[in-house]
């Protein structure tokens, strides 16, 4: 089987591309007759890029210490190999998030079986066509239990980042700010031996993830998925979608019969089961970079979860599917969901939200994020134009990378100007 090292790099972004998705965006594209939609890269004559071969730090007692973070630094991207038979890759195309059997090598050493699916709703793809994927590495008998530490690990594909690199670039605005968000890096994954493509890896949100952000993980944790603060939403495991803890629901129905009314009042109320500084610096953060697909901005909103905390009773919101940032120039003060509707009609919460939006834009030029995102772009350009999965010509993957580059550049004074700053 292949070996698989590690890419030095130097910092920066990923590449994707089509016309950006309906729905309220502003945004100039390129007119039709200019963007070149047939394929700009001929994949089977691109050389591989250059490795620049490094070993993992720590050689390879680092893969048994749990030092996962080895996988998430900006210098390098992993290169995992994935071996799976003929039956169990038909089977993921007949039922496409049902786990089977696979085996995964890292640094030259084999881990297996693990356990391998496929994810995605709108994004998803056929197995053959680079779809995301789950790894849960303890899944079966024989199994490797652990991986660095982590039980498992999610590669998404890109197939509606057209930038390639907004959920990266994302995720590290959220950490910086204090928001609990994943950690996220590219990588790339061969198939049976055959370049499968460039990936964002990124953290499974369970249990190891939330002991990383709170000092007790055995609370309850939910997906908000098309779900909002009603009786009949919080009491449904369709629209909070149970994936940690027991399934207490009162905290959800608490916040839910505290914005039956308005006012402070509902306010203090909800407050009881909710952080509101919590929720305010989620959702400062997801307006800074432009998460307006997610909850708040959409009422019955989704690409969220919700953490009841036992550490404090408390509500705690948690950012995923990050993929649609930097695409829409919404007013960052048009918010439907219930939560954010009902702060907004109270001038003390508004204000409260206001300062978390004006110390997210301070975080944002500290962390210098638009260099950040050059550094990103330049990093993966080679795996992004040898990827013979990618859906978007390379011409269209840099116009986006460079139309994010300019919204972030761009934030404060288009946020001051929607806040009247």
């Amino acid at each position: 089987m292949r070996s698989l090292w590690f890419v030095l790099l130097c910092a920066c972004s990923p590449v994707q591309v089509v016309l950006p998705p309906g729905g309220g965006s502003d945004k100039d594209t390129p007119p039709i007759d200019t963007v070149d939609t047939s394929d700009d890269v001929d994949t089977a004559d691109t050389p591989q890029p250059d490795t620049g071969i490094e070993s993992v730090p720590g050689g390879d007692g680092a893969l048994d210490d749990g030092n996962s973070d080895v996988l998430f630094t900006d210098d390098m991207i992993p290169v995992f190999e994935i071996t799976i038979s003929a039956e169990n890759a038909a089977a993921l195309g007949e039922s496409p998030y049902e786990y089977v059997e696979a085996s995964l090598t890292y640094n030259e050493i084999t881990y297996g079986p693990i356990g391998l699916r496929t994810k995605g709703e709108n994004s998803w793809r056929p197995f053959d066509e680079k779809s995301s994927l789950k790894v849960d590495f303890n899944r079966y008998d024989g199994g490797p239990d652990r991986f660095l530490g982590l039980k498992g690990l999610t590669f998404n594909a890109m197939n509606e980042d057209y930038s390639m690199m907004h959920e990266r670039v994302a995720y590290r605005m959220y950490r910086a700010a204090g928001v609990p968000a994943v950690r996220a890096n590219h990588a790339v994954i061969y198939m049976n031996g055959e370049l499968y493509g460039l990936f964002t890896i990124m953290d499974t949100v369970d249990d190891f993830f939330l002991a990383r952000w709170f000092e007790d993980a055995s609370g309850s944790m939910y997906e908000q998925h098309d779900g909002d603060y009603t009786d009949d939403y919080v009491q449904d495991d369709i629209y909070f979608q149970l994936e940690e803890g027991d399934g207490d629901r009162s905290a959800l129905q608490g916040v839910a019969d505290a914005l039956e009314s308005s006012g402070p009042a509902a306010i203090e109320a909800a407050g009881v089961h909710l952080s509101w500084d919590s929720f305010h610096r989620y959702w400062a953060v997801g307006g800074v970079v432009q998460n307006f697909d997610a909850y708040p901005f959409r009422y019955a909103g989704d690409d969220c979860h919700v953490y009841h905390d036992p550490t404090t009773d408390q509500l705690h919101y948690i950012p995923h599917g990050a993929d649609e940032t930097f695409y829409y120039t919404n007013n960052i003060e048009d918010a439907a969901g219930l939560l954010s509707a009902k702060c907004l009609e109270v001038a003390s919460c508004r204000a409260a939200w206001i300062t978390h939006v004006e110390t997210a834009l301070d975080v944002l030029e500290k962390e210098d994020l638009a260099a950040y995102a050059e550094d990103v772009r330049d990093q993966i350009a080679d795996w992004a134009a040898a990827d013979p999965e990618r859906n978007y010509t390379m011409k269209s993957v840099e116009y986006y990378q460079q139309s994010m580059i300019d919204d972030i550049n761009g934030r404060r004074a288009n946020i001051s100007k929607d806040l009247g700053l």
